[in-house]
C-alpha cells in the first residue's frame, strides 16, 4: 500500500516513538520528525502546517504532540488529522476513547491501525514480543509487562531493547551520573503515608532512573512523590490520585492514569504541600 499522501508527525524522543519511526520506515510511510523533547507540541518550534502543505499530504497522523491550534489550521486546509496518543494534558484529554475506556499505548495503536502482524514484524527483522513489549511498558511500565504474562527473563530483554532503542539519544557519562544521583536521592527518601517522597536538586531528569531502582531493589510498584527541583518538575507515581491531581492542577498523566506530572513554570507552581493537601482531601472523602 502506498502512503505518499499520508505523513506521520512524531518526536522520536523515547523508545516507543523511536520504535514507531522504525516501523513507519518499513511501511514506507513518510515521517516528519520533531526535534522536541518530552512535552512536545505541534504548536511549538516549527511550522508543521507549512511543511505538510509543501509535501502535498492530504492526511496527517500526529503522535503524542498535542497542538489544538495547529490541528485546526490543518483541518481548515482540508487535511485529515488523526491523533495517536494516550495521555492527559492541561486542558486536553487524550487518554480515553469515546466510551471512556483507557486507550492502549501509542505503539499499540500504531500496530493496530496499520495491521502490523507478528509475521510482518518478523519479515522486517524485528522480534514481535519485544516490539509489543515496548508498547506495553510505555503504558504501564514493568508492572504492565508482568500483568501481560512476560517472564522475568522477557522483561529484562524488553528493557534491554528499550535501552538499545534510545542509546543514540543519550550520553553514557550523563546516564551514569543520573544513576548515581538517583541512588543518592532514593537513599534520602522520606515516608509520608503510603508514599515515599524523593527530592533532588539535580539539573537532569532522574525519574526513569528512580523507576529502574525500584524494579531492581523493590520488585513491585511503589507509590512515589518525586520532586525534581532542579528541573522544575513534580511527579506522583503509582497511586490512585493521579487523575484527581490532574483535575486539580493540570499537568499531564501517564501509565494507565496512575501517574501524574506537572512542570512548575512561573505562576503555575505546585508545591509538595499542595500535593499533600490535594491527596488528603480525597482520602478524607473515602
Amino acid at each position: 500500500m502506498a502512503y505518499h499522501k499520508t505523513v506521520l508527525i512524531i518526536p522520536p524522543n523515547d523508545a516507543e516513538a523511536v520504535m514507531i519511526c522504525q516501523l513507519a520506515q518499513k511501511l514506507g510511510l513518510p515521517v516528519i520528525e520533531s526535534k522536541q523533547h518530552h512535552g512536545a507540541s505541534l504548536d511549538k518550534g516549527h511550522d508543521y502546517v507549512k511543511e505538510v502543505t509543501k509535501g502535498g499530504y492530504t492526511q496527517v497522523i500526529i503522535v503524542e504532540m498535542p497542538g489544538p491550534k495547529t490541528e485546526v489550521r490543518l483541518r481548515k486546509r482540508g487535511i485529515k488529522v488523526e491523533i495517536i496518543d494516550h495521555h492527559h494534558y492541561t486542558g486536553l484529554s487524550r487518554a480515553h476513547d469515546k466510551q471512556g475506556k483507557l486507550l492502549p499505548s501509542s505503539l499499540e495503536q500504531f500496530l493496530k491501525k496499520f495491521r502490523i502482524t507478528d509475521s510482518r514484524m518478523m519479515a522486517w527483522g524485528f522480534t514481535p514480543r519485544l516490539v509489543r513489549g515496548i508498547g506495553i511498558q510505555d503504558r504501564g511500565y514493568v508492572w504492565a509487562l508482568q500483568d501481560e504474562g512476560y517472564s522475568k527473563k522477557e522483561i529484562k530483554e524488553v528493557m534491554a531493547f528499550h535501552d538499545q532503542l534510545i542509546a543514540h539519544l543519550q550520553d553514557p557519562k550523563k546516564e551514569q551520573r543520573k544513576k548515581r544521583l538517583a541512588q543518592r536521592a532514593w537513599e534520602r527518601r522520606k515516608k509520608w503515608g503510603e508514599f515515599w517522597v524523593v527530592s533532588t536538586k539535580a539539573d537532569m531528569q532522574l525519574r526513569p532512573a528512580l523507576s529502574r531502582i525500584i524494579v531492581e531493589q523493590v520488585g513491585k510498584p511503589v507509590s512515589l512523590i518525586i520532586l525534581e527541583y532542579g528541573r522544575g518538575l513534580v511527579y506522583v507515581q503509582e497511586s490512585p490520585y493521579a487523575l484527581h491531581l490532574f483535575e486539580r492542577f493540570g499537568g499531564f498523566t501517564f501509565g494507565l492514569d496512575r501517574n501524574w506530572g506537572h512542570r512548575n513554570e512561573s505562576g503555575q507552581k505546585v508545591l509538595l504541600s499542595d500535593i499533600k493537601k490535594a491527596i488528603e482531601v480525597v482520602q478524607e472523602k473515602k
